[in-house]
């Protein structure tokens, strides 16, 4: 897997002649590392300002925002050229600096880029914010699907993975297929017996169906591997099946279970995947809309991570198909936030409540989540069938995350 490479925000005092923390310069850099480290900010990036032209100093290579420090009430017309970078500006008020936050946010205040925030809480969202942006900006995504693109499936081509929206790579198929068959066996048996003790029961498969999905397991993650890729989505994995002689369902779990954001369908619910996993770091449950009774709507898939509730799964076959191998999770109640994106131009954001869970058995997806809206209406704001759905309320940082991706939030 790639390592994240870590945010770089660069604090940036603005101390003119007269300072709010003092005129001496020793003073000046003993204070303003209190402050830093306080922030949680790093100290080495930190830029003391004290005359306008030492603006036009800063390095802005490998940058990925600055928070200003307004310690005086001098306006320093260089701060536009920053602000025109289009890199995030964030300027810090403190109830004693408030006057002169307010004084620099007047003349930047025409930038997007640029915003002011009161309290240390708020600095630690946006940067959070940020972090999610960068995330999804530069994260690989291994997508597993042969690339056959053709124009005569023109409606499925609209949505985040064709239209370039998200970092994806194909995999080798054939390849793929040579890797899963030379998956050591020994390894793959060993998995499946701690998954078969791990699990609550098991129904119809047998050790063979689910050390196949252990093969599958291993063999999706030695690609991911050598992709160096943080994320995995199946386009349709109908198109694997009869080469695995199984179906990936269980093995994505297990690939979810390990804290890897896995999604699989169509490519629509790729987006919400990517966005709710970066700004909640909880497991987050891939789904269909199914049916909608009133204000309440029901929601399946046929793989959810184990981790999301605390009951053990149930081992069963994918529908009505012999020898494979899913694993029933019973989603707990509680409130959640749905993310719908369509074809990724516009960003849904809803609350609702899991009201129940159940596996309808028969030629259905294994989990059917009920899910109670909090407005009626939401339903008019969906942008396609696919959903991620996140535990807790996550709304205000999705629309964060989305504005800054130049997405269309409608909540």
């Amino acid at each position: 897997m790639r390592n994240e490479r870590k945010l770089r925000i660069v604090p940036i005092f603005l101390l003119g002649s007269e300072s709010f923390i003092g005129e001496d310069k020793g003073e000046q850099d003993a204070k303003s590392d209190v402050i830093v480290k306080r922030l949680g900010l790093n100290n080495e990036l930190k830029f003391l300002v004290r005359k306008e032209e030492e603006i036009l100093e800063i390095n802005i290579h490998d940058v990925d925002g600055f928070v200003i420090f307004p310690y005086c009430f001098e306006r320093f017309s260089p701060l536009i050229y920053l602000a025109e970078t289009k890199l995030p500006l964030i300027i810090f008020s403190e109830e004693e600096t408030f006057c002169y936050a307010l004084d620099t946010y007047e003349y930047l205040s025409d930038h997007e880029n640029v915003q002011i925030v009161f309290t240390q809480r708020e600095l630690e969202a946006q940067i959070k914010v940020l972090n999610a942006a960068k995330w999804l900006k530069e994260t690989k995504i291994c997508l597993f699907d042969a690339g056959e693109w053709k124009l005569n499936g023109a409606a499925w081509l609209k949505n985040p993975i064709f239209s370039g929206k998200v970092n994806t790579q194909n995999i080798d198929k054939e390849k793929f297929f040579e890797t899963y068959k030379n998956v050591d066996k020994t390894l793959a048996e060993a998995l499946a017996k701690k998954w078969v003790k791990a699990a609550q029961k098991v129904l119809e498969p047998s050790f063979e169906d689910v050390v196949k999905s252990a093969r599958v397991y291993v063999a999706m993650k030695a690609v991911m591997n050598e992709m160096k890729a943080n994320v995995a989505y199946v386009l349709w994995c109908g198109q694997f099946t009869k080469e695995l002689e199984t179906k990936m369902c269980f093995a994505l779990a297990k690939l979810a279970d390990d804290g890897i954001p896995v999604g699989c369908w169509r490519g629509e619910s790729l987006l919400p995947l990517l966005i709710l996993h970066i700004v909640s770091r909880k497991p987050v449950f891939i789904c269909e809309m199914f049916t909608l009774h009133g204000r309440t709507i029901t929601l399946r898939h046929c793989f959810a991570p184990s981790t999301i509730g605390s009951y053990k799964y149930v081992l069963r076959r994918w529908r009505n198909m012999t020898g494979t191998v899913t694993g029933y999770c019973q989603l707990p109640k509680g409130d959640v936030t749905l993310v719908n994106c369509g074809i990724g131009d516009k960003l849904v954001v809803v609350r609702g409540r899991v009201v129940d869970c159940k596996d309808l058995e028969g030629d259905n997806c294994r989990m059917t989540v009920w899910v109670k809206l909090v407005n009626k209406d939401d339903v008019r704001k969906f942008q396609g069938r696919e959903f991620a759905m996140v535990y807790g309320d996550y709304t205000e940082e999705v629309k964060q995350v989305g504005k800054k991706l130049g997405l269309k939030t409608i909540l």
